[in-house]
């Protein structure tokens, strides 16, 4: 068998496919890919590549909606659920464990509670496999509460520090404690940890800083993250599963093979892993070298992003990387989606 198909059928690892396009949702569920990752910039590419299969589906909707917002979140919508029908069959075979799609909300309500729950509830309705993805900001992780309270799958994305995946799992059991309580079905909670982001993010701070820190040295500074979250997370027994995200190659694969995880991997990042055929060995348990760990604490943005008390709630939407991403979705995602094929104008950029 390949790598994949080893990952899946003799691991507790997982994997998902990272991509709204028709045809490469097609090829990983041949490939084991048992969910679809759906965001704003995924859907926006997907309209772009694919224009023959979306454009009269967008169109068919209208142009009716009463703001650019509603507009955006209907786009979602058609990717959204055409991708959890593709999976629906995986998540009633497993009664809810697995076979979702995520649904993300407004990156522009990031730190706007109220707006991201009943949104949130918005995107759960489209379909029962559709999670909700959401922010881990202070007011991100309110929402969590709430929904894993109502029974609402979530996937807590943005997510680039231990701090942040600690907060997030323990707003998830404060929920969950309180469905059980209501004799309510505990939902899936997935915490995405972005590995090749938060690399992408210091590599650009410590070049910055004149650190002279080699590639080897910032290409394991997000597995660093990911493994002492995963440590702790299990430490708590917590429920939550980890969604490593960003691969930037098969090493953000292969170095965590082996945990109760869930990852999310794009076409590209699957033809690497297939050409490179890696030994299928389980290293989970193996850590970042400690010689490594220190070089990269010589960043204080790593430092933030490593120690678990690194940061407090509130700053969670004031973390550098943070700002970028948050910045990327809806740059690139949800702003152009307001207004795509749309008569409408906006004044956002003005």
């Amino acid at each position: 068998m390949n790598y994949l198909e080893w990952i899946n059928q003799c691991t507790p690892t997982r994997w998902w496919h990272d991509s709204g396009n028709p045809a490469e949702i097609d090829l990983a569920l041949k490939r084991g890919a048992t969910g679809v990752t759906t965001n704003p910039v995924l859907t926006f590419r997907s309209f772009t590549s694919e224009p023959d299969f979306w454009t009269p589906k967008v169109l068919a909707l209208g142009d009716d909606f009463p703001t650019t917002e509603a507009h955006a979140e209907a786009l979602l919508k058609l990717v959204a659920t055409y991708a959890a029908d593709k999976v629906r069959h995986i998540y009633d075979a497993t009664d809810g464990a697995d076979g979702y799609a995520l649904g993300q909300l407004n990156p522009g309500r990031a730190g706007d509670a109220e707006g991201m729950l009943a949104q949130g509830r918005r995107v759960h309705s489209w379909a029962p496999n559709i999670a909700v993805k959401l922010p881990a900001t202070a007011a991100g992780v309110e929402v969590i509460e709430h929904l894993a309270e109502e029974g609402i799958p979530i996937c807590a994305t943005i997510n680039v520090s231990v701090a942040q995946a600690i907060a997030v799992a323990e707003a998830y059991e404060r929920g969950k404690k309180k469905a059980i309580a209501n004799g309510v079905k505990p939902p899936l909670c997935i915490v995405v940890q972005q590995v090749g982001r938060l690399d992408d993010y210091l590599r650009d701070v410590a070049q910055d800083m004149k650190l002279g820190l080699p590639e080897s040295v910032i290409t394991r500074a997000g597995l660093a993250v990911a493994k002492r979250t995963y440590g702790i997370l299990e430490e708590m027994k917590s429920d939550c599963i980890i969604m490593p995200a960003g691969l930037r190659g098969a090493y953000h694969l292969t170095e965590m093979a082996g945990g109760r995880l869930l990852y999310t991997i794009n076409t590209r990042v699957q033809d690497m892993i297939l050409e490179e055929d890696p030994e299928q060995v389980e290293k989970i348990n193996e850590p970042v070298d400690p010689k490594i760990v220190e070089q990269l604490q010589k960043i204080p943005e790593f430092v933030r992003a490593y120690e678990p008390d690194g940061m407090k709630p509130s700053e969670f939407i004031t973390f550098g990387v943070t700002q970028k991403l948050l910045s990327q979705f809806m740059e690139t995602g949800w702003a152009p989606l307001e207004t795509y094929l749309s008569k409408k104008t906006t004044g956002r950029w003005i």
